[in-house]
């Protein structure tokens, strides 16, 4: 390969690494602070500050007998390998959000603030400096030629960096083996650039390439209990020790769902939905059509071999890694998993159900933002049938000692009239120690009715039987 190629693959290659090093770190944090749009906007400003810092102490750096261009870029993408090999894998990722628990930061906007500025800006910044220091070795071509070039291939480079690093790699292999590709990719640049296939720096990234290999092989992830990690999550299935022969199935670091050989040993809203709302209309005349938005492990409904479940959740692998995993047994042919986004799926569904639950706010800083709005409440009411009802379980204050639940409970009641809460388990220890309970939203649906009762028209006597 002659030098001018050689050249524009490495461009290519940087683009690529700082796209999915954007994208990993973005996934990464996802157990430990949340996927909403605060946590992604700072991310991404420690990838486009850095990155633009880095264009313009390329452009400036200085070359001299001590440290050529060939020697600062190998010296920058080791360095960026080195730290992103820490700043990247979950293992060690676990160790970094435990401990900023353990002395008090917990943030999540603080925490991956911390983290951007520690693994992600400092390594952008560094593979930041790639084009404008390879342009040095075009200094007699045309200036706008060279750059519409460099910046083609940066950009191409960054283009396949966003789509094979998720939509493949993440799907296919898994986000930890992504992470080993990436730093591979690092490696191959240093080889690239690098005079002689065996030196000081060979060895060097070859070294990171062996421990990124160690913290994220698919041997330490099922060390780690986890048994499946995609674009969208993390899943683990914790077994308790007890003899119910119990398990936890924990995604992104929340314990989604519990099942148990004994139903009492089920989470308790759990019991309390099917107790409800399912198992007191189980055996009527007419199957009940319920969707289930949230699937987590599949336990609602689990032993409910009568009525029709749909169960909406945009990871697709959930129904696979619960039935082999967590279950232990394949879902019942009453029931159907649709992998697609809520939002999506009730946008052109046309069908209508007896009772839509939503499950979807059980993780503290993993709630989806989209559905927590007046839009999507109507978009569920819009689903129900007549007399159909609507069911919500939501992790958050019983006693409103938060901006969040009094604003969901302002936004559930501009929608659903008649909206009663029920806080599960034990409220008054919740109420004193400030915790959040599972709080059950229900919504009936029926034909508005405004009239009230005055002491000039008072007709309870007669309303009381109708």
């Amino acid at each position: 390969m002659n030098l001018e190629k050689a050249l524009y693959l490495v461009i290519l290659i940087e683009g690529y690494v700082i796209l999915a090093t954007e994208l990993l770190a973005i996934r990464q944090i996802i157990p430990f602070v949340g996927n909403g749009i605060e946590t992604v906007a700072i991310v991404v400003s420690a990838v486009l500050m850095p990155l633009a810092f880095g264009y313009f102490a390329g452009g400036n750096y200085k070359a001299n007998q001590n440290k050529t261009l060939r020697k600062k870029l190998i010296t920058n993408i080791i360095t960026a390998a080195f730290i992103l090999t820490f700043g990247l894998s979950h293992v060690m990722l676990e160790m970094f959000f435990l401990s900023l628990d353990l002395i008090g930061i917990n943030s999540h906007i603080v925490q991956t603030s911390i983290y951007s500025l520690l693994f992600i800006a400092y390594p952008v910044f560094l593979l930041g400096q790639t084009v404008p220091l390879i342009s040095n070795y075009f200094s007699r071509k045309k200036l706008s030629e060279i750059a519409g070039r460099m910046l083609f291939f940066s950009t191409i480079g960054s283009f396949f960096g966003s789509i094979i690093s998720t939509l493949l790699l993440m799907t296919l292999i898994g986000v930890n083996n992504t992470v080993i590709v990436t730093i591979v990719l690092l490696a191959l640049l240093v080889m690239i650039l690098n005079n002689k296939i065996i030196s000081k720096n060979s060895l060097t990234i070859l070294f990171f390439v062996s421990l990124v290999v160690i913290f994220n092989n698919d041997d330490v992830m099922r060390e780690l209990g986890i048994v499946e990690n995609n674009g969208y999550s993390t899943i683990k299935v914790i077994d308790e020790k007890n003899a119910d022969d119990s398990r936890i199935l924990s995604i992104n670091n929340s314990a989604s769902s519990r099942y148990s050989a004994k139903p009492e040993g089920r989470f308790d809203y759990i019991k309390y939905v099917e107790n409800t709302f399912i198992k007191s209309k189980a055996r009527t005349k007419n199957k009940k059509n319920i969707l289930v938005i949230g699937a987590g492990g599949f336990t609602i409904g689990i032993d409910d071999d009568y009525n029709e479940y749909t169960f909406i959740d945009i990871d697709k692998s959930l129904k696979k890694v619960s039935e082999k995993f967590f279950l232990k047994k394949v879902l019942g042919e009453n029931k159907i998993f649709i992998a697609e986004s809520a939002r999506s799926f009730l946008r052109h569904n046309v069908e209508k159900y007896d009772l839509i639950f939503v499950d979807a706010y059980s993780n503290k800083w993993s709630i989806p933002p989209d559905l927590i709005t007046k839009e999507f409440f109507l978009q569920v009411r819009n689903g129900l049938r007549e007399n159909g009802i609507a069911v919500f379980n939501v992790v958050t204050s019983a006693n409103f000692q938060d901006r969040f639940s009094v604003k969901l409970d302002n936004t559930f009641r501009i929608v659903f009239d008649r909206m009663n809460r029920h806080a599960i388990g034990d409220y008054d220890g919740f109420l004193k120690n400030g915790g959040k309970p599972n709080v059950i939203y229900s919504y009936f649906k029926q034909k508005p009715d405004s009239e009230i009762y005055t002491d000039n028209k008072n007709s309870y006597f007669l309303d009381q039987d109708k």
